[in-house]
């Protein structure tokens, strides 16, 4: 399945072309001296026109199917929906350059978040969990997941391991009770450390907020039950 094309301002035209890739520039993920044109950037390519949106709650976001769609490649990383043997979409995720070299400064293939999930997550525990697969044709066996609030704390890019079958990994994060809602707050996959293009597949991908009155070892207790 083909990658939806994005429609920009001029602007932000110019800046992809530098970049070479559709995908938020490295800058985005960095500190707070950069929300400002980070903010811009989100506009520009938070939505895709025509593609199916995650289900939101007040308690999850969720994005499976063609909601996938809405994914984003970092720099260093590619994208793509694609059809499993079941006619289900997935994503499926690689990476160009190394960890080493390019993780930290792109959050790997991510998704931004909606402001009135940022609103509800302030203070809360997030729990995020990706759905994958490594495909017959990668030898990939491991990714990094994360979740940032640019410019309020990131959660550490946590190695999981993904296996020849279907599989549920996450992390839980507590989001700062100083964080604000500043449209920039990401999930992230880095599909690889290596960055050699081996491949992995996602089919759903899912933040749930703890109930406020749980702690971090409750969040930690459902993950390892999934």
């Amino acid at each position: 399945m083909a990658q939806t094309e994005f429609h920009l301002p001029q602007a932000l035209r110019d800046l992809v072309r530098r970049s070479g890739r559709w995908s938020p520039p490295d800058w985005i993920f960095l500190p707070a001296s950069t929300l400002a044109m980070a903010g811009l950037i989100v506009l520009g390519l938070g939505t895709r026109p025509g593609a199916v949106d995650a289900v939101i709650s007040d308690t999850e976001f969720v994005m499976q199917g063609e909601a996938l769609a809405q994914l984003i490649p970092g720099p260093g990383t590619r994208f793509e929906l694609t059809i499993g043997p079941s006619g289900e979409p997935l994503a499926r995720l690689s990476a160009t350059a190394s960890f080493e070299a390019a993780g930290l400064l792109s959050a790997g293939v991510g998704a931004a978040l909606p402001s009135e999930w940022e609103e509800n997550a302030i203070g809360r525990i997030v729990r995020l969990e990706v759905e994958a697969q490594a495909p017959p044709d990668s030898r990939i066996d491991q990714i990094r997941v994360g979740y940032f609030t640019v410019g309020y704390g990131d959660s550490e890019r946590t190695l999981k391991p993904v296996e020849e079958f279907w599989s549920t990994v996450g992390i839980c994060y507590q989001v700062a009770p100083t964080a604000q809602a500043n449209g920039v707050e990401w999930l992230g996959i880095w599909p690889g450390d290596a960055g050699n293009g081996e491949a992995v597949l996602v089919r759903s991908i899912r933040l749930t907020l703890e109930p406020p009155e749980d702690a971090m070892a409750q969040c930690e207790a459902r993950l390892s039950s999934a």
